[in-house]
């Protein structure tokens, strides 16, 4: 069993937190440049931005307290169905270089539902001893198709601003208009992710659980975000994103954020670590905490490593994410951000005339089973709805008796993206999402 932290934000903490921050990168650029930084290893400012959080919002550590409480004694429950988690894109720009393409904005989104659902294409990179460990998290996203006030949206806002630079996640005027940035969505109906140019030599941070609403959500640079568009390698693959979603949803830095064997990230079936690792190390990576092979997990997503050598959350950070979903992350379930105008909102009551089970697989790709039974004889409408909430396919649409029903929809000549099945008898209406990922 690994040692857990003593205390997630101390002065030990801290200093570890900056000797790395400001160690090992060059940067170019600040208030008055537009230029991007040239990293020698990924740099992430989520401790230091939770810290000065919870300074200035003093229920903030308390609720971590109790967040963590919680956390410890979770348990997973194996049948959970599929959660999807609208999310708006923010994109503040101070040049048209850092107004990024709808494009590079849905191959950050791809990215998302691939790396959580452990469907991404470099899974055969994970080394055979974890991939028995490598986790589908049952966590999906989507570009919200309602806004706050219930009207249609894309998603995505977009904001001019005169601030060349939002200078490290220390400055905070990236989540308010009247300061150059933008006002944040209810945190909880959506997850809010801002694009800028980002200083103080970051890629990325995100606020953990249980802070203020309205800073809640990740910030990330303009050029380390998606997989076109205006990118830059080592950081091309949407990996920083992958990375501070995670700790939106709780997940600390895999090495606990102390350079030697005494802390952790409270996660059992990750590796206890030193240092992070940075670049692309090769396998087994050893260092003090794990001197024999497998080593560290340097290609988990909590960890420093280049894009392209990232691949896995772990089945324990996935109970972690899960848990979060569960209390401090919980009102998004309610939201109805992910469902287009015109389609009715998700049913929680079953009525007698048939029982319905969720479809598998989800995600899927191509082809998924739609299954439910009939109680009694009733007329039974099926059909499938794009994000967009175009109807795309009737499966069926007639009078059932009763018995047990298997329907395929086959998405091969779809795009990926987020779907509907709706299935009606007489008055009673359910929708269920669907996410096709190819």
């Amino acid at each position: 069993m690994k040692n857990y932290l003593k205390s997630a934000f101390n002065s030990v903490f801290l200093f570890a937190f900056f000797a790395l921050l400001f160690t090992g990168y060059s940067y170019i650029g600040g208030e008055n440049s537009s230029s991007v930084i040239i990293d020698k290893h990924r740099t992430c400012g989520t401790v230091e931005f939770n810290e000065l959080q919870m300074q200035q919002y003093p229920e903030f550590r308390k609720n971590r307290e109790r967040i963590e409480e919680y956390t410890k004694n979770y348990t997973h429950s194996e049948g959970r169905l599929l959660i999807t988690i609208p999310v708006v894109v923010h994109v503040v720009y101070n040049t048209a270089q850092q107004n990024i393409s709808d494009a590079q904005i849905l191959s950050q989104i791809a990215v998302l539902n691939q790396d959580f659902a452990r469907m991404n294409a470099d899974t055969n990179q994970t080394p055979a001893v974890w991939k028995p460990i490598g986790a589908n998290t049952q966590i999906q996203f989507c570009l919200a198709q309602r806004d706050p006030n219930g009207n249609p949206t894309t998603g995505i806002t977009r904001t001019s601003t005169s601030v060349t630079s939002f200078n490290g996640s220390s400055d905070q005027r990236i989540f308010f208009t009247a300061q150059g940035g933008h006002d944040i969505w209810d945190r909880d109906k959506y997850l809010n992710i801002y694009t800028c140019n980002l200083g103080g030599g970051l890629l990325g941070y995100a606020q953990f659980p249980g802070g203020n609403p309205q800073t809640d959500g990740t910030v990330n640079l303009f050029s380390a975000f998606g997989t076109v568009g205006v990118i830059n390698p080592p950081y091309d693959k949407g990996r920083t994103v992958t990375h501070e979603v995670g700790h939106w949803f709780n997940l600390f830095h895999i090495w606990g954020d102390e350079p030697d064997c005494n802390q952790d990230d409270l996660v059992a079936d990750t590796p206890l670590q030193g240092p992070e690792n940075v670049g692309c190390p090769t396998f087994p990576q050893v260092d003090a905490c794990q001197p024999v092979g497998p080593g560290v997990m340097f290609m988990n997503y909590m960890d420093y490593s280049n894009d392209a050598c990232m691949n896995l959350f772990t089945l324990g950070q996935s109970v972690r994410m899960n848990a979060a979903i569960s209390v401090s992350r919980a009102s998004l379930l309610l939201s109805n951000g992910c469902v287009p105008i015109g389609i009715t909102p998700i049913s929680t009551e079953i009525p007698a005339e048939y029982s319905l089970e969720q479809n598998y697989p989800n995600p899927f790709n191509p082809v998924t089973n739609i299954r439910f039974d009939v109680a009694k004889s009733s007329n039974v409408i099926l059909k499938i709805y794009d994000a967009a909430g175009n109807e795309i396919a009737v499966l069926v649409n007639e009078t059932l008796n009763a018995g047990t029903y298997n329907y395929d929809f086959n998405a091969a000549n779809y795009p990926s993206g987020v779907y509907f099945y709706v299935l009606t008898a007489g008055e009673f209406t359910s929708t269920k999402k669907m996410v096709l990922i190819k």
